[in-house]
């Protein structure tokens, strides 16, 4: 029945239930509005705070010492929800970055690391990873760099940050030099390229433009290092006087067809007024003067070289030819042995400087006779000299023949065997850390200390004797490294006779033998990197992804060592 309203205003017919139904509603809607009220206090305090981390974003690349200093002013204890922490993290680490203040440690970027992988825009994604990667790099740990610095491109496809997609595929480039590899190189750097292009930063798109002509003359393909020089030519009145240096010394070092001397000399000067002086690549001014015939420029250039700096094999290499200009073979000898000091890890310093410098101390023995020649002006001695000369081109053409065919096979066998002993250097290292890991069970670990005392044994062997004809040496290093599967199967073993419910558990899930010993060492403690050595597969990441797959982990799921080690656990 509907309540009815009498003359003074007063209700009828509503009885006392009605009335207190009618204050609880009264009191509940009071409640709320003031629940609202708080959270949009609070919402507004947080996105006051929000506002001010957007503030410092626009102002970072063009100020980072204010922007740090902003930073650390916030009191991290406002950050109130996930958003705003992942935020001011990846800007801290950022402007720590810009600043030159490099981490090794994950403290401050690892709330941007853990938001933003399901989290936020295209370009947080992007800088949080490259970021990520830069802190491996930092540490020294180059395949967790590049998976991040590739993760950060994918990710951050569709992002329009170029700045930070051009110093990721710089850094790419700049980790694929450690292992030589030009074709990458090339790669990433005319990615880069392309990114400084649409900004216009001209310095910086010099500077790629010569690393792309070092990669194509380090292929030997010096037509297209001369096209991607010419390309930084029209930039000269465009760039600092710090790329117009780095455009230089690749000029220099590159050198040119149909140049004239002149033009050489002028960018020598160009280049030396240019540069800061404790920047000047001496070494480059000398080789160039070598070209040009002029040894007087050379030495006094390579004298400049600083003396507190560390001689390189390329002082070396070049000291030697300007010794060997100016005729004084003994010295260019003694400077050759301190360029395979250093280059020739292994002792085949005898054979090679026979090598090298058989064709010299003929030509010296040649120039000798020919001297007595002229001092004794008589046809007898000329006769004489003409046939012992060429008696001698004979013999040495024939001595280079043979020695150049050695030489050959030396290398061949050098290159083997330096790569067969890196190999047993990263395995006892690697291995050597596993003893020290509390987490790997004492039966792994005396399987592990088998391993490492027959590694020991042959490296103590390399070190106490380095003579190239220790072929029995060679042949014992060749052997333990090939022979890793003794190891794998000796761990798997291991295992299984201590937790045979582990390997049950990964056959049910349809691993093959191959996987399970992988996975095996995963649980001991290997990483990506020393696994791989482990496997014939070219790529190990393959071979992770498809156990990652069977085990029905996706890539954002936890680390596959420890997701391993905890179901052995179980």
């Amino acid at each position: 029945m509907p309540d009815m309203v009498g003359h003074d205003g007063k209700r009828v017919g509503c009885d006392d239930k009605t009335d207190g139904m009618n204050r609880h509603i009264y009191r509940l809607v009071a409640a709320v509005l003031a629940a609202i009220t708080i959270v949009s206090c609070n919402g507004a305090r947080k996105s006051e705070t929000y506002r001010l981390l957007e503030d410092v974003d626009s102002y970072i690349e063009a100020r980072p010492d204010s922007a740090l200093a902003v930073l650390e002013g916030i009191d991290v204890e406002d950050l109130g929800s996930r958003e705003e922490k992942a935020k001011y993290a990846l800007l801290m680490s950022m402007a720590l970055d810009k600043n030159y203040i490099d981490r090794t440690d994950f403290e401050v970027l690892q709330p941007a690391i853990d938001y933003y992988e399901d989290h936020g825009s295209a370009t947080d994604k992007l800088r949080t990873f490259y970021y990520q990667g830069r802190i491996y790099c930092n540490r020294g740990e180059s395949e967790d760099a590049m998976e991040c610095l590739v993760k950060s491109i994918d990710l951050g496809s569709e992002s329009n940050d170029l700045k930070t997609k051009a110093r990721n595929y710089t850094a790419q480039g700049t980790l694929y030099y450690l292992y030589y590899n030009w074709d990458k190189i090339i790669e990433s750097s005319l990615a880069a390229a392309d990114c400084y292009k649409v900004l216009e930063d001209w310095d910086k798109y010099v500077v790629i433009l010569c690393r792309i002509s070092e990669g194509y003359r380090m292929k030997g393909d010096k037509e297209q290092a001369g096209e991607y020089l010419s390309k930084c030519q029209d930039l000269l009145d465009k760039i600092n006087s710090t790329s117009k240096a780095h455009y230089y010394s690749g000029y220099l070092l590159h050198g040119f067809d149909n140049v004239s001397e002149e033009e050489i000399l002028e960018i020598i000067n160009d280049y030396l007024k240019i540069c800061p002086k404790d920047q000047i690549d001496w070494l480059t001014i000398a080789a160039t003067y070598l070209d040009l015939g002029n040894i007087s420029a050379a030495r006094e250039a390579i004298n400049r070289y600083p003396g507190i700096a560390v001689k390189n094999q390329r002082y070396y290499a070049i000291l030697t030819k300007i010794y060997q200009e100016e005729g004084s073979f003994k010295e260019a000898l003694e400077t050759y042995e301190q360029y395979n000091k250093i280059t020739d890890s292994l002792d085949f310093v005898a054979l090679k400087q026979d090598t090298q410098f058989i064709e010299e101390r003929h030509q010296l023995e040649l120039k000798a006779l020919q001297e007595k020649e002229a001092k004794t002006r008589t046809a007898l001695i000329c006769i004489i000299a003409l046939l012992v000369a060429l008696i001698a081109i004979y013999l040495i053409r024939r001595q280079l023949q043979i020695r150049t065919a050695e030489k050959k096979q030396l290398e061949i066998e050098k290159k083997r065997y330096e790569q067969l002993y890196a190999d047993a250097i990263a395995e006892r290292d690697a291995l050597t850390k596993m003893i020290e890991d509390s987490s790997v069970k004492d039966e792994t670990k005396a399987v592990i200390r088998e391993r490492l005392e027959v590694l020991n044994k042959v490296i103590i062997s390399h070190i106490t004797d380095t003579s190239s004809a220790n072929k029995k040496a060679f042949q014992e290093l060749e052997a333990l490294v090939a022979d890793r599967d003794s190891f794998i199967e000796s761990t798997r073993l291991t295992i299984e006779g201590n937790n045979p419910e582990f390997i049950a558990a990964l056959k049910k899930q349809g691993l093959t033998d191959e996987e399970i010993n992988i996975c095996c060492l995963y649980v001991i403690g290997l990483k990506g990197k020393d696994i791989k050595a482990y496997t014939s597969q070219p790529r190990h990441y393959n071979q992770s992804a498809d156990i990652r797959h069977k085990l029905g982990l996706t890539e954002n799921d936890t680390n596959l060592s420890i997701f391993l080690r905890e179901m052995l656990e179980k």
